[in-house]
């Protein structure tokens, strides 16, 4: 089902995509800043640096994803007017990142992980570059990239183009505006890299549902945005 990466590439510029995006939460954001790579959950654990934990996880652990690096073809905070359920942070990347960045063969999935119970790899994998071609659609959210020839880890390279960060427009009990307190703990892991990207705050559309769903859930605002989980 591993797909080689040039072929990969030429498929998804044929749909338009010229990005690749990756969310996660403050703390999770800050440790790639600092490693210079996107890591997958199981090669975080394995070096004890700190993680949010994810609704998905049971489900990469089970299927054998835990070692693999995921990214989307999409911002699904702004296509779908909601948070994503991954995180505030949204790493974008140029689409060259896959192009020549020592990825070699990448899989493609045709529905989220989480849906995978009872389906066959044919099911849950494109087959090959054919039917990628054919039924890869920009913006689908069950059809991500992932890297599983990559060791664990990505390297940004020069292909990081900015972070996209969520303003939940609340502050803690002490008074800290929480989206400062986010763009402080992004700049600090950033220093310490010698990275330097602009962070971006996200701006969202009228209908957009974001702002409701951090402030409906104290726990999972603090979950996700505070960079010392």
């Amino acid at each position: 089902m591993d797909i080689p990466s040039q072929h990969v590439f030429s498929a998804l510029s044929d749909k338009g995509v010229t990005e690749l995006h990756h969310a996660n939460s403050v703390a999770t954001a800050c440790q790639f800043l600092r490693s210079k790579a996107l890591m997958s959950r199981g090669t975080v654990e394995r070096l004890g640096l700190t993680q949010t934990a994810q609704a998905s996880d049971e489900a990469d652990r089970r299927y054998s994803i835990w070692f693999d690096v995921f990214v989307d073809s999409v911002d699904i905070h702004a296509r779908a007017s909601r948070a994503n359920a991954y995180g505030p942070v949204l790493f974008v990347f140029d689409l060259t990142l896959i192009d020549r960045n020592k990825t070699g063969r990448i899989w493609v999935t045709k529905e989220n992980p989480t849906k995978w119970s009872g389906k066959s790899d044919e099911e849950r994998w494109f087959r090959d570059k054919d039917e990628l071609a054919r039924d890869f659609v920009r913006g689908q959210f069950d059809q991500m990239i992932v890297l599983r020839h990559c060791g664990g880890s990505l390297p940004f390279g020069r292909h990081l183009k900015k972070i996209v960060l969520d303003d939940p427009k609340l502050k803690t009990d002490e008074g800290v505006d929480i989206y400062s307190m986010a763009v402080g703990a992004l700049r600090l892991a950033m220093q310490d890299a010698n990275i330097d990207v602009p962070i971006e705050r996200r701006q969202c559309n009228a209908n957009c549902r974001c702002e409701a769903y951090w402030e409906s859930d104290d726990d999972r605002l603090f979950k996700m945005f505070d960079p010392k989980i």
